[in-house]
């Protein structure tokens, strides 16, 4: 077992090391709940992390250590995105989400997509010029996506969820293919027409380059990662 001492950024950093083969153990070691922030401070701390998939805090680390250690509390396992780029997986998996979009932020993106299952078309052709492309796992779909607009998945859910972000004037007829669900079974295929371009994997730390004509593919064909999480996730999702 990994534990991890932090917040859930602390979390998603190590599990780009880990395969499906060991749990992790996130402890919120500056927690944002209500009644431990009146305790801790007096002021709200918009830097202190909110833990959303740590199953422990500095107050109740060793009852739950001791859960997992009997064999009281299970891990739940997590889909994360896979990504290649021009046919290259990339090494590192996504536990939350990935941003693909140019480095500027005052600059437009542009790129095309499509969904597949196989050689089947899943979706047609989409042309797009935008803040830039983000794809969640269903963990992932309670953070940026659902602040940009997207909806919350229930957490063992292997689809990914897609959002065009702020699109300008999309082609007729494809206004409702700016935000949707990659499934199980399915791929995003997209290629990047701007000069340059990044990846972000799981925030702003971790990236991958691209530029104009590259191809990018991704799916939740990844491996799982084994996390114990809260019960007010677990019951959230009607796990």
């Amino acid at each position: 077992m990994v534990i991890t001492i932090g917040g859930d950024g602390t979390l998603l950093q190590a599990s780009h090391f880990m395969d499906d083969s060991i749990p992790v153990l996130g402890v919120n070691s500056d927690p944002t709940q209500v009644n431990e922030v009146e305790e801790f401070s007096n002021e709200f701390d918009a830097t202190r992390s909110t833990g959303y998939l740590c199953a422990a805090t500095v107050k109740n680390f060793k009852q739950v250590l001791d859960e997992v250690l009997e064999g009281n509390k299970a891990p739940t396992e997590l889909s994360r995105i896979a990504i290649s780029a021009n046919g290259q997986m990339l090494s590192k998996y996504a536990l939350n989400d990935i941003l693909i979009a140019h480095p500027c932020p005052a600059t437009v993106s542009r790129f095309s997509f499509r969904i597949k299952a196989d050689a089947h078309l899943c979706s047609p052709l989409v042309h797009c010029r935008s803040s830039g492309l983000r794809i969640s796992t269903a963990a992932g779909s309670t953070a940026a996506m659902l602040s940009g607009g997207g909806f919350p998945m229930l957490i063992s859910c292997q689809d990914l969820q897609y959002m065009v972000r702020e699109p300008i004037s999309p082609e007729k007829g494809h206004s409702c293919l700016m935000h949707g669900l990659i499934k199980s079974d399915e791929s995003m295929h997209a290629e990047w027409h701007s000069q340059v371009g990044k990846i972000y994997i799981d925030g702003s730390h971790v990236y991958h380059s691209v530029q104009h004509g590259d191809t990018i593919e991704v799916s939740s064909r990844a491996p799982v990662l084994k996390v114990f999480l809260p019960p007010h996730v677990l019951s959230q999702c009607n796990i």
